[in-house]
């Protein structure tokens, strides 16, 4: 006897008795997921992307997915054994968890290693390393509970020490041990004002990446991880950004009045890596951009209508 009980969101139930009576079940997705998984802790870093159809997929297989094809892609090794994987809120997805796991389609994962990928590491790694982040035991005379710090030598101790604001794992430890000092962190200056009449020089060079829920610009700029706060600003409308960075007494600007479709400004990021920026423009609508500006196309009568560099602004200051 097999009976087929509909589940929500697309999933169905298959039901099946074996020889002695007993019931198994086995998840199947009736639409395909697609998932991105990205690399940024150090460099190379990478981007796969994923599609779970059919059957659920396990975490562990995909990462070990993952490791294969950032070493044939990179040509550096990746340890399957010591990866972690989390969602765009940072929180943790557990290895034996089956994909999509209620994630929504073009949902963005991030890969994080207990350490740095080295030289001489291999696909088949051997016990993995103890936890980084270990419970410090209260002081007698206190009766609150334990602080969570990074243990001197660990990966997150590492990861705060090589990235420092822009670590993951900046915030583990900061809670006022006065055993343990913070990690220092790059000294950062006021914002030069720029005079008025300054030379202002348009930002002509990036690359462009769409996906299916999001557009990234890569923008190449020299030293843009040594850039005092609020050196970096961008205003972002529906369907139009402001990119400006000051430095070195001069202005640089990317400005777009009229996207090719709508964003959701709420949504959009603006964050720094080595040596570029990094603009995540989030789409309000799962369409495909063939382009950043929008252009009119023969017999687009609806071009006229749109007024550039409308709409309330959201400003993103870095």
């Amino acid at each position: 006897v097999m009976r087929s009980l509909t589940w929500p969101r697309s999933r169905s139930l298959l039901v099946r008795p074996d020889n002695h009576g007993q019931v198994s079940e086995r998840m199947t997705l009736t639409a395909d997921t697609t998932l991105y998984l990205h690399y940024e802790e150090s460099s190379p870093e990478f981007t796969m992307k994923c599609t779970v159809g059919g059957e659920a997929l396990g975490a562990a297989a995909v990462l070990e997915r993952f490791a294969h094809a950032y070493s044939k892609q990179t040509g550096s090794p990746l340890a399957p054994g010591g990866l972690h994987l989390r969602n765009s809120r940072g929180a943790a997805i557990a290895c034996g968890a089956l994909l999509p796991c209620g994630l929504s389609n073009g949902a963005d994962l991030f890969v994080s290693v207990e350490g740095p990928p080295t030289a001489d590491a291999a696909p088949q790694a051997a016990a993995p390393a103890p936890p980084a982040v270990t419970a410090a035991a209260p002081p007698a005379a206190s009766s609150g509970p334990a602080r969570v710090t990074a243990k001197e030598g660990s990966a997150i101790a590492s990861s705060q020490a090589r990235m420092g604001e822009h670590s993951y794992y900046y915030s583990v430890g900061k809670a006022g041990d006065p055993e343990r000092p913070p990690v220092p962190q790059p000294q950062r200056t006021c914002v030069e004002r720029v005079a008025a009449g300054a030379p202002e020089a348009t930002i002509s060079s990036f690359s462009f990446e769409d996906t299916d829920a999001l557009v990234k610009l890569h923008i190449p700029l020299a030293g843009a991880g040594s850039l005092p706060a609020g050196a970096i600003r961008c205003d972002v409308r529906h369907r139009s950004f402001d990119l400006r960075v000051t430095t070195a007494g001069r202005l640089l600007r990317l400005h777009v009045p009229l996207l090719h479709e709508e964003v959701e400004p709420a949504r959009c990021a603006l964050k720094t890596r080595a040596g570029k920026l990094l603009l995540v423009l989030a789409k309000a609508e799962a369409k495909q951009w063939f382009e950043l500006r929008k252009s009119k196309g023969v017999g687009d009568t609806e071009f006229l209508k749109l007024v550039p560099d409308s709409g309330e602004t959201r400003t993103i200051i870095v």
